[in-house]
């Protein structure tokens, strides 16, 4: 269904202010306002946001995806906006509601939701006199609801492997829209099935992402993913400086469960594997291995998980599989800084290691939302272990948690540090993000590994200059 909204001054200055914040950080994000009720009885719609120009007329600035919401007083009723997308070429609504035939014009409503022959007129005429919206209208159109798969193990996995993707394209400075356009397995989830890739459920994007086949690559079928991994999207003609053989070398001698998918932004290329080869009822979590070319830097994220989805706590006395976990991560942050040299990059923090706690999911929310959590570096992570703000669980048990951490980076900040090099090893080899990826898989987690290629963005590169000249 269709509905027009014509925005007021102040709520289209706070519009304007969410999309300004929320463009910069690259985070899906919604708007509110309230509408009389009667005006808005039921439903979805594709919305027509009105704006007034100069000369107070009403003209449509903005498409986007209208929800009700809860009850904000006797007679108003709370509308979600969300998909919003601006018109490069704004319409009067007078220039559009004008060309609707006179048999609607008795149920057309300027301000709100339109009955369903009026809003397919109001639909078709906005298609005739602005024929390139007709992906926008369709993108907002076909986004799903958010996916609720309860306390299921594959679906847990399922959310962390979504999540750490969407952190890999951010780590990269891509924006990767298409990654929340995606549709739910069709079939429920069972504890002891494999989850299926997160990338393998992506639809297909115009927006960033391409994909190729590699026709002379054969990987072994498994029972899980009886279609052949080549026919997976591979990888392509690419700006990363290895073999591509090697690359998929890395996790051929490991899984047999792979998905590829290739994003181009700014003359860069990104590639992201989701990988996991046992059942989730095995799985231990999951990690991210970010490793930009270019820059020879590493980062290595392992996820963590608070033991609620509100107020939860990590309690790292009770994971079994901790101790196993850091000596691996130290063992890498010392190789790490053997490999420094003198005149490698400058970091806030070259060591590769992080610690992401976050909260379990019971949904995947259809927007680029991240789950939200807590980053730690190792060394940050072991030394809270003994401090005593953390020391007030049961009998003084150590717990990780929003009420009594003193200090942690958020999702945006931490992908920020990543994109711009302030963080991350330096000197790092191949050779070293192949050993990753192994291990990775010998401690029974699922694995989502980005690699980054190609020339680095204007604004690394002006730091860069900048360096040169001081």
């Amino acid at each position: 269904m269709v509905a027009i909204i014509k925005c007021r001054d102040y709520e289209l200055d706070y519009l304007e202010h969410l999309e300004k914040l929320h463009q910069s950080r690259r985070l899906a994000w919604e708007w509110t306002v309230t509408r009389p009720r009667d005006l808005w009885p039921k439903g979805r719609h594709l919305l027509l946001i009105a704006s007034e120009d100069a000369y107070g007329r009403f003209e449509i600035t903005r498409l986007g995806r209208s929800a009700r919401g809860k009850r904000a007083a006797d007679k108003e009723q709370q509308l979600r906006v969300t998909q919003v997308r601006p018109l490069r070429r704004p319409l009067p609504i007078s220039e559009l509601l004008e060309h609707v035939p006179d048999r609607l014009r008795r149920h057309l409503v300027e301000d709100g939701q339109q009955t369903p022959g009026t809003g397919g007129a109001i639909r078709a005429l906005l298609l005739e006199l602005r024929p390139e919206l007709t992906e926008i209208v369709s993108l907002i159109e076909n986004a799903t609801e958010p996916w609720h798969f309860g306390s299921a193990r594959a679906g847990q996995e399922l959310a962390l492997q979504r999540d750490a993707t969407l952190g890999a394209t951010r780590m990269a400075g891509f924006q990767a829209s298409g990654l929340a356009e995606w549709d739910p397995p069709a079939e429920d989830l069972y504890d002891d099935s494999v989850p299926p890739q997160f990338l393998d459920l992506v639809t297909g994007s115009t927006q960033g992402t391409a994909s190729a086949e590699r026709p002379d690559v054969r990987l072994p079928r498994s029972p899980e993913h009886p279609r052949p991994v080549d026919a997976q999207p591979a990888l392509e003609d690419h700006l990363i400086t290895h073999d591509t053989t090697t690359m998929l070398g890395w996790l051929s001698e490991a899984t047999s469960h792979v998905a590829w998918r290739e994003f181009r932004e700014h003359g860069r290329t990104l590639l992201v594997a989701n990988a996991n080869r046992t059942a989730a009822e095995s799985l231990l979590g999951c990690d991210i291995i970010f490793y930009n070319v270019s820059r020879h830097s590493l980062v290595l994220v392992q996820y963590k998980k608070l033991d609620a989805e509100k107020g939860g706590f990590y309690y790292p006395n009770s994971d079994r599989n901790l101790a196993k976990e850091l000596t691996r991560m130290r063992s890498l942050d010392r190789y790490a800084e053997m490999q420094r040299g003198v005149g490698d990059e400058q970091r806030l923090d070259t060591s590769p290691s992080w610690i992401k706690l976050c909260h379990p999911r019971s949904l995947l929310p259809h927007t680029s939302e991240m789950v939200h959590g807590m980053y730690f570096s190792r060394k940050q992570f072991e030394s809270l272990r003994d401090d005593a703000r953390l020391k007030d669980g049961r009998q003084g048990a150590v717990r990780f948690g929003y009420k009594n951490v003193p200090g942690y980076l958020d999702n945006t900040l931490f992908t920020r540090l990543v994109e711009s090099g302030q963080i991350g090893t330096t000197g790092t080899s191949t050779d070293l993000v192949r050993q990753q990826v192994i291990r990775s898989f010998r401690g029974q987690r699922s694995l989502v590994l980005a690699v980054l290629g190609g020339d680095e963005p204007p604004q690394a590169r002006r730091n860069a200059q900048r360096r040169e000249v001081r």
